[in-house]
């Protein structure tokens, strides 16, 4: 069951924000490749420009249904589950956004040791992502199978956590100076709080699937 009856209007809404966030998402990978291959580029910069045209676009359609929901029969209960998704959602976008502004701001060098590493720790936590995108799209239209999701993202964070610590601990065992490390250790912090935003949406998102199904 979904939460309405006859609100096609506002699911169209929904896929539109949930396809603003996939946007945002994949500009991002793209743009955080270019760093690691060529460093602090023209490129890069206009890529981090459109990663936050693109996250500012998936918060205006995001506001957008929020008001469309206070204006909707909605039982208040269904409406707050749908808020408290959409809230816990769009922490992912903002971190994408910060790790950019870090890198962009910060004149990050990443030593080409740590490149590999970083580049499987992203890739790790954009797949959380994918998994928050299959569990709302489960959430929706087939909620028996979102604890199922919910517990794949719970296991994409846990390998998330081992990878950042295998990484920081790599960092701490060269000889580079210690503002630095702390540097680099931000940046890897800051990736996985991707995963971290992902498990706090599938607690929300896992309790939401099991109240639908009693």
């Amino acid at each position: 069951m979904v939460f309405w009856k006859r609100k096609r209007n506002v699911q169209q809404m929904l896929d539109l924000y949930q396809d603003g966030l996939d946007e945002t998402v994949n500009e991002f990978a793209k743009v955080f490749k270019e760093y690691l291959e060529n460093g602090r580029t023209d490129l890069f910069e206009k890529g981090v420009f459109t990663v936050h045209k693109c996250e500012s676009h998936a918060d205006d359609l995001r506001r957008e249904i929020e008001m469309t929901l206070y204006g909707r029969q909605l039982l208040p209960e269904s409406r707050g589950d749908i808020l408290g998704i959409l809230e816990a959602v769009d922490r992912i976008p903002n971190v994408l956004e910060t790790l950019l502004f870090i890198l962009c701001d910060e004149f990050v060098e990443i030593p080409e040791f740590l490149k590999p590493g970083l580049q499987d720790l992203v890739d790790t936590n954009i797949k959380t992502y994918q998994l928050v995108r299959k569990a709302l799209d489960s959430l929706f239209h087939n909620p028996a199978q979102t604890v199922y999701v919910c517990k794949e993202i719970d296991n994409m964070e846990s390998e998330s956590d081992h990878r950042e610590r295998a990484l920081i601990r790599e960092i701490y065992s060269t000889d580079m100076d210690l503002a630095r490390k702390a540097q680099l250790k931000e940046v890897i912090l800051t990736v996985g709080k991707i995963s971290d935003r992902g498990e706090n949406f599938a607690d929300r998102v896992g309790i939401i699937a099991i109240k639908r199904n009693i």
